[in-house]
């Protein structure tokens, strides 16, 4: 998509390759760490229900805090929350580098999470803003594309590093992208002001919630992303026991995101 071939008001491809590589950057801050857990049990978590969770806290920040930097965005619009999530993502991977201690893997955890609520949704909602509708479904099929080499990346990367310099190494090479994508963004992603929205009520939320139409795909989709989180968190317990080390356990669970890179781009095409 260039200047002269998009609509009125589209920006150039170049000024939205940051919103992919936050996309990058959040898919792989979750299953490069999630990954190699499983496999360095000894070190880091005591039994299978601690590792279990430490895996959650990620993804439970995110799920937790994600409504309250959407209300954010939707006041100071999702370009500052971007790039502060970005921010909070690589001081929260450079404190465990600093610390080094299994309380600070906990915190790190944390952290990432909640940074990743912030710059992972607003990149997404970025995406849709910056592109015309007719094209929602390409430009999303990219960015889901660039998210699922994160996910396939991730725990091949995170096994390497674990291997060569521990989880120390891993998490300074995880802020380093963080903090570069925030200046990226900084220096290439329009603002958008913030769209206004009708004021949701608790009972608002229900309905939606109650509704079949949006419970059935909502639900499907959560047990799918559960069954997923449990392979990426779980089968290099098994690698481990099994004698594998942290590389080839990486690779066995980066299989499970590649068909997902290879097929999201088709399937934005498909809905386009």
């Amino acid at each position: 998509m260039t200047e002269e071939k998009g609509t009125p008001g589209t920006p150039p491809s170049w000024r939205l390759w940051p919103l992919h590589a936050a996309g990058f950057t959040t898919a792989f801050g979750a299953h490069g760490v999630a990954a190699v857990l499983g496999g360095d049990t000894d070190d880091v978590v005591g039994s299978l229900l601690m590792l279990g969770a430490l895996l959650a806290l990620y993804d439970g920040a995110e799920v937790l805090l994600k409504p309250l930097f959407g209300s954010l965005a939707d006041r100071i619009g999702a370009r500052p929350v971007m790039i502060g999530g970005l921010i909070g993502f690589a001081a929260a991977s450079a404190a465990y580098v600093v610390a080094d201690s299994p309380g600070w893997l906990w915190a790190a955890r944390l952290g990432q999470g909640a940074a990743a609520s912030a710059f992972s949704p607003s990149a997404s909602a970025l995406v849709a803003r910056l592109n015309p509708a007719a094209k929602h479904g390409r430009a999303f099929g990219s960015y889901g594309f660039y998210k699922s080499i994160g996910y396939t990346l991730g725990p091949l990367l995170g096994g390497a590093l674990m291997w060569l310099g521990g989880l120390r190494l891993l998490f300074g090479v995880m802020a380093a992208p963080a903090a570069l994508v925030a200046v990226w963004a900084l220096l290439a992603v329009p603002a958008v002001p913030p769209l206004p929205r009708r004021r949701q009520t608790v009972l608002d939320l229900a309905r939606r919630l109650a509704d079949p139409v949006f419970l059935r795909p909502t639900a499907a989709l959560a047990a799918a992303t559960a069954a997923l989180s449990v392979g990426v968190g779980f089968l290099p317990v098994s690698g481990a026991a099994a004698g594998y080390g942290t590389v080839a356990t990486g690779a066995a669970v980066s299989v499970l995101a590649l068909t997902a890179a290879v097929v999201q781009p088709k399937a934005g095409r498909a809905l386009d």
